[in-house]
């Protein structure tokens, strides 16, 4: 027998039921010579047989090879009987799918023929006679009748119009069938709605004054109320594709709607708030009026009295409030209405009668001078210079500048004056005893001293560090008006006396003020004059040119008393004295040898 290659009909193997194929005892493998390649005639008739078997569902017995493989000898063990019965399967599955695509394509031949009878008129633009007509609008199949569409034109070319609709007013007047400027002009020719015409009378204390139409410009929206009133049939309601329209047959209902039951439109006039605003603020401006406090008028330094002006009282109305009441009326519709507005009387914080208690002399200082005749005049001329100053507050007063420089032209004389330790005479000499009098006026009146300096050694008219020195141009006394009310300096020379007195409103009733001096170091000068030689003295002559005088420190207060009782102190200044050596001067013909 010829052997049968491997791997021809392993397929076969896979249509065998296992209980076709009979187990057979595995052959002990022996190595056969490989037969040669191609089929032999016997391996043909074989397989013929094995063919006629399978058609005739008849089993055969399996042709066994000399030498089979496993698999070889499985497919050939296998019945291939059932392997006739396939091919019917196969050809009913494939009628199946036959008949379902005729199912469907039955039914879209259906729908298109549904749809081409409904949707045919409208692309064609042609409608049935007797029978309905239907169009899709917004995705819906609507139905229209015969005589809708008979009209549809007229209706269309009347909508698409840009007049407004009939059966639309505005202020009363018919607008339908005009244009929209037409619908403008003849809403102009007639008066406003609500608001056209007003007048608002605001009364202070029987003065009158207006607020009305014919000041306040108006604002009538009629461009508003028309574009309302134009927009009837025609506002968008619906979005198609991402377009706000309106369908047609709604916007037609609206149009015979509004002819049925009209549309009315009022306009509104309204009126510029900021000319209210300002018309309020004019009538505050013309009557508000801030009090006048009580004031000095004059003061007569002979009889020593002051005059004052009276106070005045203020008077006060609240513009934003009556703005606020004047449109609240016009916004609620009140369009003439009368406010009456009472002012509110604001009284002086300073009235004439406090003033006339208050002001008089604040404090006096008298010093006492001595018999040198030219020291009185030019101590008398400096006091009659400084006196009848007015000085207001806030001003600095100076003494060089209130006297100017002392001359003869002046009638000033010479008298003795101090420079550089030692006393010779000057022109003006002694005017600083009026200096040091009106510096503790000052002190005593509570002023803000300035520039103050004191002498080269204590005066022996005042206290010492209660002097003020003064030379032109250098040395200056100055203090300043720190108060709220005007000073003023009234000063006299009589009888060997220098009196200044300050005026102005006074310090607090039974208070006083006074300065205290205390001495806190002295420094006393040698006991031995010191020598100094001077060639054009005479031969033996001897001269003292300088007194020994003691050096000082002082401390000077500012000391409040009320009723005679201290309340109160604050140190004022310092005052340094120079101690000066005795000097005396000689020429002993000897140059000064000895």
């Amino acid at each position: 027998m010829t052997q049968i290659p491997q791997g021809r009909n392993r397929r076969a193997d896979r249509h065998a039921r296992p209980e076709d194929v009979t187990p057979k005892p595995a052959a002990p493998r022996t190595r056969q010579p490989r037969a040669p390649i191609g089929r032999s005639q016997e391996l043909l008739e074989r397989q013929e047989q094995m063919r006629q078997g399978m058609q005739n569902d008849v089993p055969q017995e399996p042709v066994r090879a000399q030498r089979m493989t496993p698999i070889y000898s499985d497919f050939a063990q296998r019945d291939f009987s059932s392997r006739a019965a396939q091919p019917t399967r196969k050809k009913k599955r494939k009628n199946k799918h036959t008949v379902l695509w005729l199912m469907v394509t039955l039914i879209c031949l259906m729908a298109t023929g549904v749809l081409l009878m409904f949707a045919g008129p409208q692309l064609l633009g042609v409608a049935y006679d007797d029978m309905p007509n239907f169009a899709f609008v917004n995705g819906s199949l609507v139905c229209y009748d015969k005589a809708m569409a008979d009209s549809h034109e007229n209706y269309r070319q009347y909508m698409n119009s840009d007049r407004i609709f009939h059966g639309v007013y505005i202020d009363g007047i018919h607008v339908g069938g005009m244009t929209r400027e037409e619908a403008a002009q003849a809403v102009s020719q007639v008066p406003g709605g609500a608001g056209s015409a007003f007048a608002i009378t605001v009364n202070v204390d029987g003065y009158v004054w207006s607020v009305d139409s014919n000041t306040v410009p108006l604002y009538r929206n009629i461009d508003e109320v028309i574009t309302q009133a134009y927009a009837v049939g025609r506002m968008n309601t619906t979005v198609i594709r991402g377009t706000t329209t309106t369908p047609f047959r709604q916007r037609l209902s609206t149009v015979q709607d509004a002819v049925a039951n009209p549309r009315s439109y009022q306009t509104v006039t309204t009126y510029d708030r900021d000319v209210v605003r300002q018309i309020v603020d004019s009538i505050a401006a013309s009557v508000n009026r801030e009090p006048v406090n009580a004031s000095v008028a004059t003061f007569d330094p002979s009889s020593k009295k002051f005059t004052f002006y009276a106070d005045e009282s203020g008077v006060y109305i609240d513009a934003e409030q009556i703005y606020q009441t004047v449109t609240g009326l016009l916004d609620s519709g009140v369009y003439e209405q009368t406010i009456w507005v009472e002012p509110q009387i604001q009284l002086a914080a300073v009235t004439k009668a406090e003033l006339m208690n208050s002001f008089g002399r604040i404090s006096t200082f008298t010093t006492q001078t001595t018999s040198s005749a030219n020291r009185n005049t030019n101590i008398r001329l400096a006091a009659e210079a400084i006196s009848h100053t007015t000085l207001l507050p806030g001003e600095t007063f100076s003494f060089n500048q209130a006297t100017g420089q002392r001359t003869a032209e002046k009638g000033y004389k010479p008298a003795a004056a101090i420079a550089g330790g030692e006393t010779f005479d000057e022109i003006g000499g002694g005017v600083c005893q009026t200096s040091t009098t009106l510096f503790n006026a000052v002190a005593r009146a509570n002023l803000k001293i300035v520039d103050r300096d004191p002498h080269a050694w204590p005066s022996n008219y005042v206290e010492k560090g209660e002097d003020a020195t003064v030379n032109w141009p250098n040395l200056d006394f100055r203090f300043k008006n720190d108060t709220d009310w005007p000073i003023f300096i009234v000063a006299w020379y009589k009888d060997r006396k220098v009196t200044v007195e300050l005026y102005g409103k006074m310090l607090e009733e039974g208070v006083t003020i006074d300065l205290v001096s205390e001495t806190t170091y002295v420094k006393e000068p040698p006991s031995t004059p010191l020598y100094v030689y001077n060639a054009n003295l005479n031969v033996g002559e001897e001269k003292r040119t300088v007194q020994a005088r003691t050096g000082y420190t002082v401390e000077t207060y500012k000391v409040w008393y009320k009723n005679g009782k201290e309340i109160g102190r604050e140190r004022l200044h310092t005052s340094h004295y120079k101690m000066y050596q005795e000097t005396i001067e000689y020429n002993d013909g000897w140059g000064g040898l000895r």
